[in-house]
């Protein structure tokens, strides 16, 4: 058998199911998309290294981080490994991902309605002083949301995080301090999270946001 047959079965049932509710495969990659305009869930049939078959991993993407690349940022696995042992039963495996990847999607869906829930939920979520991207992620939505002092706590809180000797670390927090300094003002604090977000949606070569927002900020 072709080592790649148990990507193509994964495909067709990723097609089958996924393609009908919105979803877009990536290239020609295992890993499928369900683009809201400002947030992205991520589905990935990810193989593994040492065994042909997949797992399962989906979960949310916020497009505000400005990282260039995709990221489980609510979510992560969901199925563990599915080993090809064949092509019919393979055929089933796949199948059954397919439909648990449009089960959690659907999730993510109903989980993030309107930016005020996605505020939130991210806000009730806890956090420890070093979670930098939990505290980041819960002051970008609650500013979008119109709540400048839930924001300004939570942004302040990524700020107070420890210092490490990381780049990403150090931009983060120079996202941070540009952000409060339009906390205060909505419409200044969105207009500057849609620019990142669609420098962001550039940089992952998505689709211009104007086609494909569902839900606007």
């Amino acid at each position: 058998m072709e080592a790649t047959e148990h990507a193509a079965l994964i495909t067709a049932s990723a097609r089958a199911v996924l393609r009908p509710i919105g979803c877009t495969q990536k290239g020609r990659s295992r890993t499928w998309l369900d683009d809201h305009g400002w947030w992205v869930a991520v589905i990935e049939f990810q193989p593994s290294a040492w065994a042909r078959g997949s797992y399962l991993n989906v979960g949310a993407c916020w497009l505000w981080s400005m990282k260039g690349f995709l990221s489980f940022d609510d979510g992560n696995r969901v199925e563990n490994f599915r080993e090809f042992t064949g092509a019919d039963a393979f055929a089933h495996a796949a199948s059954e991902l397919a439909e648990r990847a449009k089960e959690e999607t659907l999730k993510l869906r109903s989980r993030f309605t309107s930016i005020e829930a996605t505020a939130t939920y991210l806000g009730s979520k806890e956090a420890r002083d070093i979670d930098i991207w939990a505290h980041f992620h819960a002051g970008v939505s609650a500013g979008l949301a119109g709540w400048p002092g839930r924001a300004r706590d939570r942004l302040e809180a990524a700020l107070r995080a420890p210092e490490r000797d990381a780049e990403w670390v150090h931009a983060l927090k120079r996202h941070c301090g540009s952000l409060l300094g339009a906390v205060d003002d909505t419409e200044a604090f969105r207009h500057q999270v849609r620019d990142n977000v669609a420098n962001e949606r550039r940089a992952l070569k998505l689709k211009p946001w104007s086609t494909c927002a569902r839900v606007e900020f």
